[in-house]
């Protein structure tokens, strides 16, 4: 297959897809597959404290005082795509789509959303993002054990561990970075020497308050002071990181410890002077010079059930993931002078995730099983209240492994015996470079953009796995039996999780049948041509021959207008976009 597409008959198809980086329109409602249901699903967990029905409550009447009309509810086919992103960060692969679409059951969204947050694959695009956040993308890894800091975050993941204690455990570990058992010391590990850092990333992260802005000088109006910052980061002065063992190896082992921080009181930075003498402090006055223990003293005060700030901003952050965008934005911006919209409502959810036990897991459920998350992109709802889903172009991570999952790209690696490992994490260095992404961000903005689409367009990955070659996506469609109607449906199922509309497979079937290619005369075969020719060298057969040759090339024509189809299919913006 070419770096650019073969243009003909399938020139509809690919201007459709082509068509933006945004999505302008909603795309056809799907045609359910006949597909029973294969897999059988536990119920969700049955309702406690706050339901769903109490945030819409609490959001449609926000949206009568300013004069709102929500944009129409999303079909499951939109709903299932989204939720699988959302929270796997991947799209969902055929047969579950086809099960999904053929189920009739009522409660099939709740128990999809269920079941995504119990899978394996949650834990795993969750470690990812908190991965990002916490240590980002270009921390030295000869200080920072990045395996041993994913495990932990996984291992906490996966068995659901209470956002409090994992706060908890990231503010008072200890140990060794690479022998720990936890893995969470590598955080501090990250910071240091400067507990000027690690004041300002526990404030931004845990409690959404930007104290570091006040790390230099006092600003009129705002709350926060030096004087302020200096005591919220002294609470780190007496945390010790030193290298431990052999001092000659390039990757050196750290050791975090709570003791008299002689290096600290030594060193001669003025800052760093000011906040070994000041007393540590809570960023509401509560003093722990008198602790035992600075860092669990502050770790207490941070998830006790009535800080101010702890739950909300975690309600937030997660509300801001499911939905585009916070109570507060941006996320780490909680003050005075940036209130938050429909304040009691974001209040009720901080006061049920505390009451919940901090569980995660149940606060993605509610938020998925509301109305507003299942709003559609499109339509003429303004952009406010959430009153339409916010249109987010995938991030690099997600958008690989989408690509993956819809081409058989692992499939086909395994089968030339290449290491799909390698070739991912080569395709995202490129994709996060391109993507120029800040992975430290608190809410990166993937922003599509021209070398964006370009990436998609001509890369070599998105080339060669639209195209039909052993073991690949479109060649297990290209072998179905039926018609090309039946192999359209599955290449929109594998790629846009739904089926085509009526003037999608009329474009489709039109290139089908008059595929462009470059060659207007297939290429002799010597062997075929032997073959025609008597005993004197005369030629014979030439009908049947060229009846054998034409009907080669015709199957070499279609074969290449099917992979142009599945090349639109993978570099349309519906599929580029969570939706």
């Amino acid at each position: 297959m070419k770096l650019a597409p073969r243009l003909g008959a399938i020139a509809p198809v690919i201007a459709l897809a082509l068509h933006g980086w945004g999505c302008g329109s909603a795309p056809p409602a799907p045609v359910a597959s006949a597909a029973p249901l294969t897999s059988a699903v536990a119920p969700p967990p049955a309702p406690t404290g706050m339901t769903a029905a109490d945030v819409d409550a609490a959001i449609r009447a926000a949206w009568a005082k300013e004069g709102l009309t929500p944009a129409p509810t999303i079909d499951d086919a939109r709903f299932l795509r989204r939720a699988y992103l959302d929270v796997t960060g991947v799209i969902p692969p055929l047969d579950v789509v086809t099960a999904f679409l053929a189920d009739g059951a009522a409660d099939k969204r709740a128990k999809l959303v269920a079941s995504l947050v119990a899978s394996p694959r949650y834990a795993d695009h969750w470690t990812d993002l908190w991965d990002r956040v916490l240590l980002g993308r270009d921390v030295r890894a000869r200080l920072v054990d990045r395996d041993a800091f994913r495990g932990w975050l996984h291992g906490e993941l996966a068995k659901n561990v209470g956002w409090d204690r994992m706060v908890t455990d990231l503010l008072t570990a200890t140990g060794e970075n690479r022998a720990d058992a936890t893995g969470a010391v590598n955080w501090f590990v990250k910071y240091r020497d400067t507990p000027q850092d690690l004041a300002g990333a526990a404030s931004k992260l845990f409690l959404g308050v930007q104290i570091q802005c006040a790390q230099c000088h006092d600003h009129k109006t705002e709350k926060w002071k030096t004087d302020d910052f200096r005591r919220f980061a002294a609470c780190f002065a007496k945390t010790r990181t030193e290298a431990v063992g052999d001092p000659g190896m390039k990757d050196k082992t750290f050791a975090v410890t709570d003791a008299d921080n002689v290096a600290m009181r030594k060193r001669k930075e003025p800052e760093i002077k000011a906040i070994v003498a000041a007393a540590p402090t809570a960023l509401d006055g509560t003093d722990f010079s008198s602790s035992d223990n600075r860092r669990r003293a502050l770790a207490t005060w941070m998830t006790a059930p009535d800080n101010p700030w702890f739950a909300k901003a975690a309600v937030n952050r997660l509300w801001a993931h499911f939905l585009g965008r916070g109570f507060v934005d941006p996320i780490t911006d909680f003050r005075p002078g940036n209130p938050a919209v429909v304040p009691d409502l974001l209040d009720a959810l901080a006061k049920d995730f505390v009451s919940s036990g901090y569980d995660i897991q149940r606060l993605i459920r509610l938020i998925c099983a509301t109305e507003v998350y299942q709003r559609a992109a499109a339509g003429t709802a303004k952009d406010k209240l959430w009153s339409r889903f916010r249109t987010e172009p995938l991030a690099p991570d997600e958008l690989l492994d989408s690509l993956v999952v819809a081409t058989g790209a692992d499939a086909v690696a395994e089968r030339g015996n290449k290491n799909l490992e390698a070739v991912r994490e080569r395709l995202d260095k490129q994709i996060s470079f391109l993507f120029d992404v800040d992975e430290e961000s608190d809410a990166p903005d993937y922003d599509g953009s021209i070398p964006q689409a370009l990436f998609l367009l001509n890369g070599a990955f998105v080339n060669s796995s639209a195209r039909a070659i052993p073991g690949s996506a479109l060649a297990e469609v290209m072998a179905l039996a039926g018609d090309d109607d039946e192999k359209i449906k599955s290449l929109y199922l594998r790629t846009l999780s739904r089926a085509p509309d009526a003037g999608e497979l009329a474009a489709a079937k039109e290139g089908l049948a008059n595929p462009a290619v470059e060659d207007e005369e297939p290429a002799p075969d010597p062997k075929v041509e032997a073959k025609t020719k008597d005993r004197k060298g005369k030629g014979r057969g030439k009908g049947v021959v060229g009846a054998k040759a034409g009907k080669a090339h015709a199957a070499q024509g279609k074969k290449a207008a099917y992979e142009d189809l599945f090349w639109a299919l993978l570099n349309s913006s519906e599929f580029a976009l969570n939706h």
